[in-house]
């Protein structure tokens, strides 16, 4: 399997322990997307930081803000069921921003990213419909993150990608201080650290990261796909952590966002 795929899959399984933390936190949507990436941008940087950078690749470290920012506040303002599905939308939108990235659209593109969100719809069946603006916040996310891959597969260039993602992470925690000063910190507490240390080394140093030192070699539409593994993960884990068995919709929901990851890897361009 290629290196890039295999980076991917690893990435969007660490995501699957995002929608845990999150539970897990009591802190505000302003503070963990701050310390989270910030954090992350500075164990990455091992203490070489470049401002000029960080200022060059602000336009993706906004994209990146504006999508974590709105998936939180939309898991607090509609169902977790809702914000889930519609942000799962996040291939058809890097399919329909094609024409602007670096990859064109085939068949099999449209063919994968409808067989996992078939998936997605089904393990979340039946959906009862959330708040009005949570949802909108959560397809808002969707179209950000889709615009964000699209972009980085565009970047040219030849920098060591830990560094690119350093650079990149801490520029996104700079946008998000204006809502981490509104909003304020939340409750600090033993459990509130510990998970924010959870999402800064597993959903972001591993997996957002594997999406940026993809980024230009996988198309975005199929990155997009493969992180449709995370509800899958969060499942699974929701068997441990909250005695919850998975019935027969999440099972064959399960499968069916598996075998479109499958199709990614058999036909990889």
């Amino acid at each position: 399997m290629n290196k890039y795929y295999s980076i991917l899959i690893i990435g969007g399984i660490s995501f699957g322990t995002a929608a845990i933390f999150i539970k897990f936190s009591n802190l505000t949507p302003g503070a963990i997307a701050l310390f989270r990436f910030l954090i992350a941008g500075l164990i990455l940087s091992l203490g070489k930081i470049n401002i000029k950078k960080i200022i060059t690749y602000a336009p993706f470290g906004l994209l990146l803000s504006i999508h974590m920012i709105l998936f939180i506040e939309s898991v607090y303002k509609t169902t977790i069921i809702d914000a889930t599905v519609l942000v799962s939308t996040s291939p058809f939108f890097a399919i329909l921003l094609s024409p602007i990235g670096k990859f064109k659209t085939e068949k099999i593109d449209i063919i994968v990213a409808l067989i996992g969100f078939i998936g997605v719809l089904i393990m979340n069946y039946p959906i009862v419909p959330g708040y009005l603006l949570g949802n909108i916040l959560a397809l808002i996310s969707a179209f950000t993150i889709a615009l964000y891959t699209t972009l980085l597969s565009k970047n040219s260039s030849t920098e060591n990608p830990l560094q690119l993602t350093s650079e990149i992470y801490i520029s996104s925690s700079i946008f998000s201080l204006p809502l981490f000063i509104y909003q304020g910190i939340g409750q600090i507490n033993p459990i509130s650290i510990l998970s924010l240390l959870g999402l800064i080394f597993i959903p972001t140093l591993i997996g957002h990261t594997s999406v940026i030192y993809s980024s230009g070699k996988v198309k975005p539409q199929y990155i997009e796909t493969i992180g449709l593994l995370e509800p899958v993960v969060a499942t699974l884990l929701a068997i441990p952590l909250f005695k919850q068995i998975p019935n027969i919709q999440e099972i064959i929901g399960s499968i069916l966002i598996i075998l479109s990851i499958i199709i990614i890897t058999i036909y990889k361009k």
